[in-house]
């Protein structure tokens, strides 16, 4: 870094278990191990969090139960009350803020501060960073912003020219437990890792794997992940236990064992209509998995897959293509191995160090 960095704030909505959340951990944990002052600013406390190291300070900025009164408008003030107040006393180096609320809310709380911010995007703005309101806010506030880290070239060419010009593209680091673990001989099981949300289309799969098995009846789909959004949850759940794949579809919730647990699936299934850059890809690819997704935007998927290569790209919401792509590996299972080696070279270049240099290389830059 140009400038010597010694304290570092981190700020999100929470470290719940969300692709963003599993980032900050790792950098913020990295950060910690080498002998910075590291603060994780957040909004509230989910109930499944990642670890964050015992260095690592907590700090919570979201709203007191009196502010929880307040009207919506006063309390997204107070949010960023709230933030203002701990940077003042904190006075950190830098703060980082990761997804699209947050991002606002850094912008907002450091105004006349000189404390410089990065501000990272994470989701396809497409979605996250649309309409009157919020492309009056990304002129506003975003543009202001020292430096934003990008995943894809696809979300940075969102944005206006001169966010654009101070950002920069750095993919996720994969968590190294994946390239470390041993691939194991594979079992006729198809698995898929995500929250059971809408933006996930685990119904796509789920259809897709229904004519699976109209061929290939021994076949088990596993679904790893939980719920946040119930009423998508459910639909899948009903729909699974109204006909005959009740006996081939499991719903497995959450995990912290996921590189033995699929160590032995015969491929993993990405079905999402949208992404940033998909971490549950990204780790499959690392455990060396055959691997399927849909070529989503914002171009996250496409980043990390050669398709033929490194594995298969299939349009979204195209049930047939996703078929098709299934069965290939099913019926080529040698060919679908050769795919999840090369997966697995191909992931060296997301290991933890190599991620981590290239925030602090950034960092340096932009303060």
């Amino acid at each position: 870094m140009s400038k010597t960095v010694n304290k570092i704030i981190f700020h999100l909505n929470s470290m719940g278990k969300g692709g963003a959340e599993r980032v900050v951990s790792l950098l913020a944990n990295e950060f910690a191990s080498k002998g910075k002052d590291v603060i994780v600013a957040t909004e509230w406390f989910s109930e499944e969090e990642y670890e964050l190291q015992p260095e690592v300070r907590r700090i919570h900025v979201g709203l007191s139960e009196k502010q929880e009164q307040a009207s919506r408008i006063a309390k997204q003030w107070f949010r960023v009350k709230n933030l203002r107040a701990t940077l003042l006393e904190e006075k950190p180096d830098i703060l980082i803020s990761f997804c699209v609320k947050a991002n606002y809310r850094a912008m907002m709380a450091t105004t006349g501060t000189g404390i410089p911010v990065i501000v990272s995007v994470r989701n396809d703005p497409k979605i996250d960073y649309v309409g009157t309101a919020r492309t009056f806010m990304n002129k506003l506030f975003l543009n202001r912003a020292n430096g934003c880290v990008f995943q894809t070239e696809e979300a940075k060419e969102f944005f206006d020219e001169v966010l654009q010009k101070k950002s920069t593209i750095i993919c996720n680091p994969v968590n190294e437990k994946y390239l470390h673990a041993k691939r194991k001989t594979p079992k006729k099981k198809i698995v898929c890792v995500g929250r059971l949300v809408a933006q996930k289309n685990q119904m796509l799969l789920v259809n897709a794997f229904e004519k699976i098995l109209e061929k290939y009846p021994d076949y088990h789909l596993y679904l790893y992940g939980d719920g946040s959004d119930d009423e998508c949850k459910e639909e899948l759940i009903k729909y699974v236990n109204a006909g005959s794949l009740k006996e081939n579809v499991h719903f497995m919730g959450l995990s912290s064992t996921l590189e033995t647990d699929m160590a032995d699936a015969a491929m993993f299934v990405l079905s999402s209509n949208y992404e940033g850059m998909p971490n549950a890809l990204m780790e499959a690819m690392a455990l060396g998995l055959p691997v399927v997704s849909t070529d989503c935007p914002c171009g996250g998927s496409r980043y990390w897959i050669e398709p033929g290569i490194t594995g298969q790209l299939v349009p979204v919401k195209n049930i047939g293509s996703m078929v098709q792509a299934m069965e290939y590996y099913i019926q080529n299972p040698q060919e679908a191995e050769k795919m999840g080696a090369k997966a697995k070279e191909r992931l060296q270049e997301a290991t933890l160090d190599r991620i981590f240099k290239q925030w602090t290389d950034y960092i340096g830059e932009r303060i």
